[in-house]
């Protein structure tokens, strides 16, 4: 979802060049939240080292630099070491990655990285850090960051946040609508039995980008991989596994939604994730699929970007539903760094990896309520979930399948594109399965013969 990204990185880019640091909690700048836990002990778990003389080159995204510029300023006072940032734009970042493997070049230390890229570049640009020389502890990280950032038998990022699509609803919509605002169903059919009563005039029970241009497959995932044992590739890319019963089922529930009214049928296709939000935050829908970004906005994270009328109170969050009762699954928006393979200085490099993703600069990250830990001990802190009460969910999420299916081609569009036409009435359930499966096992041959 290349567009969402950039539609990301320019929102970020905005807030953090307002602020200049990022606020934790109720008004710590994060900056000199972390300065004041370096005094107590640093982020790293050995003696910070003395990097006096050193420069680091990183590579960012959007969403990764902006707590990047921060760290390294932090980073920079603790160790002596100059770390330039540098955010490189999403559509150059694909071709300056493969131009270091061409070359070797080893003059960027650090480098962006999520599924996508970990897939495609894997240990031909990034280190193995799980190599046993760096000894590094992943256990504090939630699990799905680690699985989704490893490849070719070794993880190529220490992750940064631990982004998932959740559900986020108005409870005082749900309770007039007669459900439990505290434990809404958990399942789509159960939901669509209550659209007639969620639904007030031009205010329908959910809204989804099911058109949005820059592709809603990534919307559909969540569906299909709520179903036990369902996959949409095959883990080496070359096998398309969603043409059966599981995948059939899926498109039909997302039908059924349209069916039953769930699904606002009044959305353009420039109608994408931040405009529903902001929907969502003016009460124009009961309920919403979007990143945990999006409910730190309902409840008031960013006022002046994302004005909410709603009380914190109102706002709901819950694991994804799933297809049938008792079921989740979901799709991870993971990002973290790793390190250049052909870098000359991976020791300092990783420390300020190790910095980033460390405790203390995490848990301040998080109580700033832009964007969710990638650590387990962050997101279950009393003193974090007292501000960001929706680690639990995150980290609950998180134990469902939440595979984006990343792969070194693009299978994304024919998923779009049935889905765009099944939210119109042009074609139904079965007619979109049968046009997605064939779409992506054509671009799969095409990549395999190419």
């Amino acid at each position: 979802m290349g567009d969402r990204e950039k539609l990301a990185e320019g929102l970020l880019a905005r807030q953090l060049s307002r602020r200049a640091l990022l606020k934790a909690g109720a008004a710590v700048p994060l900056g000199a939240g972390m300065l004041a836990l370096a005094g107590r002990g640093t982020a790293f778990a050995q003696e910070v080292p003395d990097l006096t003389g050193t420069t680091l080159r990183v590579w960012a995204g959007g969403t990764t630099g902006g707590p990047a510029e921060q760290a390294a300023v932090e980073f920079g006072e603790l160790t002596g070491a100059e770390v330039l940032v540098e955010r490189v734009p999403f559509e150059e970042r694909a071709l300056r990655f493969a131009g270091l493997i061409a070359g070797q070049d080893g003059s960027v230390d650090i480098l962006t990285n999520n599924g996508q890229y970990a897939g495609q570049f894997g240990d031909r640009l990034y280190e193995n850090l799980s190599d046993p020389q760096w000894a590094i502890d992943t256990s504090p990280f939630v699990p799905a960051t680690i699985t989704i950032l490893t490849s070719d038998g070794g993880l190529r990022a220490l992750p940064l946040y631990s982004e998932i699509l959740l559900y986020i609803y108005n409870k005082t919509m749900f309770d007039a609508a007669g459900l439990d605002p505290e434990n809404p169903p958990d399942n789509w059919p159960e939901l669509y039995a209550s659209a007639e009563a969620l639904t007030e005039g031009d205010r329908f029970p959910a809204q989804v980008p099911w058109q949005v241009s820059y592709g809603s497959a990534a919307f559909f995932i969540p569906f299909l991989n709520s179903i036990e044992g369902a996959r949409l590739l095959s883990d080496d890319r070359t096998q398309v596994l969603f043409g059966g019963d599981d995948g059939l089922l899926a498109f039909q529930t997302v039908e059924d939604g349209i069916k039953a009214g769930f699904f606002d049928p009044n959305l353009a296709p420039d109608i994408e994730d931040y405009a529903i939000g902001t929907n969502f935050n003016n009460a124009r829908t009961a309920s919403q699929t979007n990143f945990a970004e999006l409910w730190g906005y309902a409840v008031g994270g960013d006022p002046e970007n994302f004005p909410t009328i709603l009380l914190p109170e109102e706002v709901g969050v819950t694991i994804m539903p799933g297809v049938t009762p008792g079921t989740s699954g979901s799709v991870n928006g993971f990002e973290g760094f790793g390190l250049n393979k052909f870098g000359t200085q991976k020791e300092a490099a990783l420390a300020f990896i190790q910095y980033i993703s460390g405790l203390e600069f995490q848990k301040a990250m998080t109580m700033a309520k832009t964007l969710p830990s990638s650590r387990s001990d962050v997101l279950n802190d009393p003193e974090v979930k007292a501000v960001y009460p929706i680690g639990e969910v995150l980290a609950e999420q998180a134990e469902w399948n939440v595979d984006r299916y990343a792969a070194p081609y693009d299978w994304t569009p024919p998923v779009s594109d049935a889905l765009g036409k099944l939210y119109r009435g042009e074609i139904d359930a079965a007619q979109a399965h049968a046009d997605a499966v064939a779409g992506v096992e054509e671009i799969v041959l095409t990549w395999l013969s190419s």
